[in-house]
């Protein structure tokens, strides 16, 4: 972070389910508004049950009209596959907070 930044750590560990949805995230005071940036893995062995849960919590913790969220991290979901049902469940559970992915869908490029 920059020196200039005003930011918080917040304490997700009780929303943490090992290999199911492990996070952290940092509140950033900007002049206007606040931004939580939020980190998020999930193990591809993980339970995705469990991960559409804690991100949904997550999700209804901090989304408000006026907060930006940039997550970021390793999901473990195949973006590239249209038919990928795991990927049409996040995508619909990002779309009720007005949130999308965006990929790289040249990993390693």
């Amino acid at each position: 972070m920059h020196e200039s930044l005003y930011f918080n750590n917040i304490d997700l560990q009780k929303s943490c389910i090992e290999q199911d949805i492990e996070t952290c995230a940092i509140k950033i005071e900007l002049l206007t508004t606040y931004m939580y940036v939020i980190s998020i893995y999930r193990s591809p062995t993980g339970k995705f049950a469990n991960f559409i849960k804690g991100i949904d919590a997550l999700f209804n913790q901090f989304y408000k009209p006026n907060i930006e969220i940039i997550i970021c991290g390793d999901i473990n979901v195949n973006y590239l596959d249209e038919n990928c049902n795991k990927r049409r469940q996040l995508d619909t559970l990002l779309a009720t907070y007005n949130l999308i992915i965006l990929y790289d869908s040249q990993p390693g490029v």
